[in-house]
């Protein structure tokens, strides 16, 4: 992560989906006062839904404890981070697309990491999950 001057913001949330467009709301705001693009505040808030749907997913959709969203601004970049309780993963089952089993489930972490600069991944089995992004403001 750029080590520039930087402004946090932090959404504590319901593990429901309908609070999935106040995260994605969030973050388009920020990633157009940063003057990102509008395909890639569109890709922004892509990711940031698969993010955020993951989590609610895997946490028990409104049953478990609340999902974290933490945005990073900074100068030409924005990192997202979704945090979750929930029962936690082996990254390795799921990150590497080449092997082909995709844990049997549908395709978001591979779409997200097609969508931003940087991906980051961060679970062990009962601990719960942190998934991190970076993207950067279009060059030129």
């Amino acid at each position: 992560m750029p080590q520039e001057e930087t402004t946090e913001f932090e959404l504590e949330m319901p593990a429901q989906a309908k609070y999935v467009g106040l995260a994605r709301l969030l973050a388009s705001s920020i990633a157009r006062r940063l003057r990102f693009s509008e395909e890639s505040i569109d890709d922004l808030k892509i990711a940031i839904s698969e993010m955020c749907t993951n989590a609610i997913v895997h946490t028990g959709n409104g049953d478990k404890p609340p999902i974290l969203v933490r945005y990073l601004a900074g100068d030409g970049f924005i990192t997202i981070e979704v945090r979750d309780r929930g029962p936690g993963f082996d990254p390795a089952c799921v990150l590497d697309r080449e092997r082909g089993d995709l844990l049997g489930k549908g395709f978001g972490i591979p779409l997200i990491r097609s969508l931003v600069d940087v991906f980051e991944c961060d679970s062990s089995p009962g601990s719960g999950t942190v998934v991190s992004i970076t993207k950067f403001v279009d060059a030129g």
